[in-house]
């Protein structure tokens, strides 16, 4: 299990594919890789296809599965509220961080300058290999535009030279480009395509572990 020390009233943690997962967590049973956001428990029956839950109740762990998608975790400080973020590359597209705290703000008064985020283990820019249209759609089709979210990089198996896209750099640009002081935000390290023994990697293990996800999950102690 990979902990993260966001704030002494906070619980937040992910995964791995070794852990047990005896424990109490609210998540999308479906997640539709949509910037769709619901409150819960007061949305609990609408969260089916959904990628982001909000809550403010103490004691109540809700979480999102990642399987090299980004996991975006974020705690208001001075509102007391918590969300859970699935951010793939259709949400990020989206860009599902606005949409996370422009619902944080209408339901709880959550100020972008208040909050604190984790982006989680997912997979990053020197195995996410894609076509140009996607390079195209995050980054634009001149040289600068694209720097310094895409690159023309090996892949780190086949050698094969493509485009590649950094998702995480991406996701803590909109978390900056919101307001998130960059202080208060930490991107892990942890590439999933690269350690597929401890984190669960959709593109690099395929069908192998059938339902398994990366579980990330935050709470209101």
């Amino acid at each position: 299990m990979l902990e993260y020390d966001i704030a002494p009233e906070v619980e937040a943690f992910s995964t791995n594919i070794g852990d047990s997962c005896n424990f109490d967590v609210t998540m999308p049973q479906h997640q539709g890789h949509t910037a769709l956001v619901r409150r819960v428990p007061e949305e609990l029956d609408d969260i089916t296809g959904v990628d982001a839950l909000i809550t403010n109740r103490p004691g109540f762990r809700i979480g999102v599965k990642t399987a090299d998608c980004v996991p975006v975790l974020l705690f208001d400080s001075t509102d007391k509220a918590v969300a859970a973020v699935h951010s793939g590359w259709k949400g990020t597209l989206q860009n599902i961080i606005r949409a996370t705290l422009g619902r944080m703000a209408e339901e709880f008064g959550t100020k972008a300058e208040n909050i604190t985020a984790v982006v989680g283990p997912c997979i990053h820019l020197e195995a996410f290999e894609v076509g140009e249209y996607l390079v195209d759609a995050f980054c634009g089709s001149t040289p600068r535009e694209r720097y310094p979210f895409a690159r023309l990089l090996p892949h780190p198996v086949t050698g094969i030279v493509r485009w590649h896209l950094d998702l995480p750099g991406i996701c803590r640009q909109q978390l900056l480009d919101v307001g998130v002081p960059d202080r208060n935000i930490e991107v892990r390290p942890e590439c999933t395509w690269e350690k597929h023994t401890q984190f669960y990697s959709a593109r690099r293990l395929g069908r192998e572990f059938g339902p398994q996800r990366i579980r990330n999950c935050i709470m209101i102690k």
